[in-house]
């Protein structure tokens, strides 16, 4: 999606001129805009993934750990 078309999306016409100028210049640096999904917190909150299960090395029973 084009910025200018972000900016259409996420400022309402209704709203103060100070917010829609504030929504504009947010799009166009590609900063997180009110009402929208944020791709990079997104990316940062999801589970990582590592492997199949609990690593390490197997101790015979009774070894004692």
């Amino acid at each position: 999606m084009s910025p200018r078309a972000a900016r259409r999306r996420a400022a309402d016409p209704q709203d103060p001129p100070i917010y829609r100028e504030m929504v504009a210049l947010w799009s166009d640096r590609g900063r997180t805009l009110p009402g929208r999904p944020d791709p990079e917190w997104a990316r940062l909150a999801a589970p990582t993934v590592r492997g199949e299960g609990v690593s390490g090395t197997p101790v015979p029973r009774g070894a004692g750990r």
